[in-house]
Order: C-alpha cells, then structure tokens, then sequence
C-alpha cells in the first residue's frame, strides 16, 4: 500500500529528535523534509507533545494542538508512485513454437544412459 508523500516541518525553537519504527529521526529547527503521511502524522504528533509539555499544557486536551499539527504538516506534495508492472512471460507453448527445427532434433536425439557403478 503506497501513501502520498508530506511535507513535515519543525515548527519548534529546538532541535528535534523523533521516533518512527525504531529509526531516531532528526530534523533541526526550522528544517522541512518530505515523509510518507502517516510517518509525517506520527513525528508531527510527538513535536506537538514535547512543545506543549515545555508550555507546561496538558497534551491531549490543550486546545491549540491541532494548529500546531496545521502548522507542522504541510500539503501532499507528491502521489505515491505507481507499482511497477513488468510484461506477462509468454506461454511455454508459444516459446516452442518459436524454434521447431530444434524441438525436432531434440526428439529424434538418441538417449545416453549412464552405467552405474
């Protein structure tokens, strides 16, 4: 599943380090770079947080936080790209069609068998 792309950017006065499956993720003050939408979502939400816990509000209730998301988050500013389809491999039938002269020696070749030991 392939998501548009976003651009994040650190609103905030300070450096920011966030967290996104596992990976330490840094983005200096003022810094926007470009993310899938949710990971841009995810590292918004925390920057959020941490600004506000300085602010001594309370994070989940404070009612400015969404135009701090607003400010954060900025417009798709790419489609996810298209999956790349390769071409259907021809039929096994169609590639011996293409060299009958050799399907025919091929036949009339005598089998060597191998002595056993």
């Amino acid at each position: 599943m392939s998501e548009d792309v976003k651009n994040f950017t650190n609103t905030d006065e300070e450096d920011f380090e966030g967290m996104y499956g596992g990976e330490v993720i840094l983005l200096r003050r003022g810094q926007t770079k470009a993310y899938t939408e949710r990971k841009a979502k995810h590292l918004a939400r925390q920057l959020v947080y941490k600004i506000l816990l300085r602010q001594k509000k309370e994070p989940y209730l404070d009612t400015s936080r969404q135009e701090l998301l607003d400010r954060m988050l900025g417009e798709v500013v790419a489609p996810p790209p298209e999956p790349i389809r390769e071409a259907p491999a021809p039929a096994v039938a169609e590639k011996e069609e293409e060299f009958p002269e050799i399907k025919e020696e091929v036949k009339k070749a005598p089998v060597k068998r191998r002595k056993k030991k």
